[in-house]
């Protein structure tokens, strides 16, 4: 007997089943269906979140090498200690930075050493804002090493160590704790220093100054014959000197008038009213010493030292010479002869002797000046390279030094051979050159050297050669107007080589020496090869 509600066909049977099957897959049937046999409630898993996993927070990443490419990385990198070297090695544009350790104190000093191959290191201390306080190259114990000192009040902030030139390279760095220096015991600014003793001759006073730093003595009233020098630098020190009116105004100055780095300034000058020096370094910290001298008193000169006692006592003539002791901040001034050429050199220098010779014109300008044309220290000088008319010649010595000399005038010639002339008209009444005939020329300063060009239809190479020290020629080819043609500065070396065509004819060489100076070259015209 059939059962109640169950009243399908078996066909009709099956396909509710597959529906109902179908349901269950898709999720549509109620969740009563879903219920386990032994019943009880629902149990459905919770809910996921919509909010993120929790991350866990980043940390700084830490440079790998014991030292900072830049101020930053410098600070999340152990700090220099003492007596502790640092292996760094840089690349190329690559600069190390570093702290310093609380341990190391106020007082310390820095050194490069361990230099691999052809590492030349630099070393400097910035202070808060980045600027050098302190900065080295070469001063430390091995070649090429570095070596910084601070003490307390120095502001040091941060220790940089690179290479010179960003070359790169290998060293060591390392700190030392140094002991600390007494406090500075000199005026800092020209008002504190009045108020102070003035500076005592022969008495040395230490220093040690800090970047910009300066340090300021009064002076004696007794001050003839005084010099004030620098000496006992510390190294890399440069020290400056400078004399002060009670205004502030440097009335003279020098900078290594000294040994090396040193300085030396006269102090001696006729100024009214109380003069102070000051001291100052040209750069970075440094230590040194100050002291007044009081040198031999130079005898009265026998020669004029203005351009009015020069006018007075007449022109120098060409063949004279005249011999000059020149106190600091010397100088000897001679009237030269009108409309006529002439050379002045300085030889027989003794002592400190650096001469330098000047032309002035008749107000005083300098028109024409030389240091060392004359071989040496010596100078020598010709009217001609002056821009304008020559009326005075002035000697003067370099680096505020004592020292004798011999002044000689001389008639100028345009060279030291009869083949070559200073200008066209001269040397088309000369000789011209011969092919293969080397000439030998001394050229003044300032003035060029011509000569003719031979008249045989062929061309020809011309050549300069066996130049003096220093010396650089430049040679050009002119037609009988004056108008260059052709012209050659560097054909080998600093000398000249020109080729010279068959026309035009007349044609002339002009050879002059470049910088203006004065010197001796050959001169050689040769047949081009075939």
């Amino acid at each position: 007997m059939a059962r109640r509600g169950w009243g399908l066909p078996a066909s009709g049977r099956a396909g509710c089943l597959v529906l109902a099957m179908g349901a269950l897959a898709s999720g549509a049937v109620a969740q009563d269906l879903l219920r386990p046999v032994q019943g009880g409630a629902l149990k459905s898993p919770a809910p996921p979140s919509s909010a993120p996993p929790p991350v866990a927070p980043a940390r700084p990443a830490q440079p790998a090498r014991p030292y900072g490419l830049n101020a930053a990385e410098a600070a999340r990198v152990p700090p220099l200690a003492p007596d502790r070297p640092v292996r760094v090695s840089l690349s190329r544009g690559q600069q190390a930075f570093f702290r310093v350790a609380p341990e190391a104190g106020e007082a310390w000093a820095v050194v490069t050493r361990a230099l691999a191959r052809n590492a030349d290191t630099v070393l400097a201390v910035l202070d808060e804002r980045g600027e050098v306080v302190a900065e080295d190259d070469d001063g430390g114990e091995e070649s090429m090493a570095s070596r910084v000192e601070i003490q307390p009040g120095d502001g040091a902030a941060l220790v940089r160590a690179g290479t010179l030139e960003n070359a790169g390279g290998r060293f060591e760095v390392v700190l030392t704790r140094i002991p600390a220096e007494p406090p500075a015991d000199f005026a800092a600014t020209q008002a504190d220093a009045a108020g102070r003793p003035p500076l005592e001759l022969g008495q040395p006073a230490r220093v040690r100054l800090r970047r910009n730093q300066e340090a300021f003595f009064r002076l004696p009233d007794d001050r003839s014959n005084l010099v004030a020098r620098t000496r006992e630098l510390s190294r890399g020190a440069d020290t400056s000197l400078a004399l002060l009116d009670a205004a502030g105004t440097v009335l003279a100055e020098d900078d290594d008038g000294g040994e090396g780095l040193a300085s030396l300034l006269p102090v001696g000058q006729a100024a009214a009213g109380p003069l102070t020096l000051r001291a100052s370094l040209v750069s970075g910290t440094g230590r040194f010493e100050v002291v007044l001298e009081r040198e031999a008193a130079m005898p009265p000169p026998d020669y004029p030292t203005t351009a009015e006692e020069a006018r007075a006592r007449g022109p120098l003539s060409p063949g004279q010479s005249v011999r000059i002791v020149l106190g600091r901040q010397g100088q000897a001034i001679f009237a030269l002869p009108e409309d006529q050429a002439v050379t002045v050199v300085t030889r027989n220098l003794e002592g400190d002797a650096d001469t330098v010779l000047a032309l002035l014109d008749a107000n005083g300008a300098v028109v024409a000046e030389d240091d060392d044309g004359g071989g040496g220290l010596a100078s020598r000088i010709a009217t001609g390279a002056a821009r304008g008319q020559a009326a005075f010649v002035r000697a003067t010595l370099l680096n505020n030094a004592r020292g004798a000399f011999d002044l000689a005038v001389m008639a100028a010639s345009g060279s030291g051979t009869a083949g070559a002339s200073t200008g066209i008209e001269e040397a088309a009444r000369r000789p011209a050159l011969v092919i293969g005939e080397a000439v030998r020329i001394r050229a003044e300063a300032g003035q060029p050297a011509v000569i003719a060009l031979p008249f045989d239809g062929r061309a020809a190479i011309a050549m300069t050669f066996d130049l003096g020290a220093g010396l650089d020629t430049v040679m050009e080819l002119l037609d009988a107007s004056g108008t260059v043609l052709a012209e050659n500065d560097d054909g080998d070396g600093l000398a000249s080589r020109l080729d010279v065509p068959a026309e035009p004819r007349p044609a002339f060489l002009r050879v002059r020496l470049l910088e203006d100076k004065a010197g001796e070259f050959s001169l050689v015209l040769v047949r081009p090869a075939p």
